[in-house]
């Protein structure tokens, strides 16, 4: 006797979710259930690339790498010293940093002119 009861509400359950709209007559005036929910633009996570989190982090940092901030652009960038060997060769060539005397690692971005 409980199967056939339920048998109407899993039915329009299940209408529910195929597009069609349900009105509800509950509350003694028609109001429309919208069957799919609002759904608002998600925008996907960002994935920067090593070389990428490289660049923000040093950006942040007033736009150079030296030995008195290399800790903290190492681990706000997600990076080893060794990862860091690797991409500053690499932003060079793409003109995107430059070596100063001592060391330090200047950014060349929007951010940083």
């Amino acid at each position: 006797m409980m199967v056939l009861r339920m048998a109407p509400v899993v039915g329009l359950i299940a209408l529910s979710g195929c597009g069609y709209s349900i009105t509800d007559f509950r509350s003694g005036f028609p109001a429309t259930i919208p069957s799919q929910p609002d759904v608002t633009t998600h925008t996907a996570p960002v994935v920067m690339t090593a070389k990428e989190r490289l660049v923000s982090s040093i950006e942040a940092q007033g736009c150079e790498l030296n030995a008195s901030n290399v800790t903290t652009v190492l681990n706000s960038a997600t990076i080893s010293a060794d990862e860091l060997k690797d991409l500053v060769p690499q932003l060079q060539a793409e003109g995107r940093a430059e070596v100063k005397n001592g060391g330090a690692i200047r950014v060349i971005s929007s951010q940083c002119v």
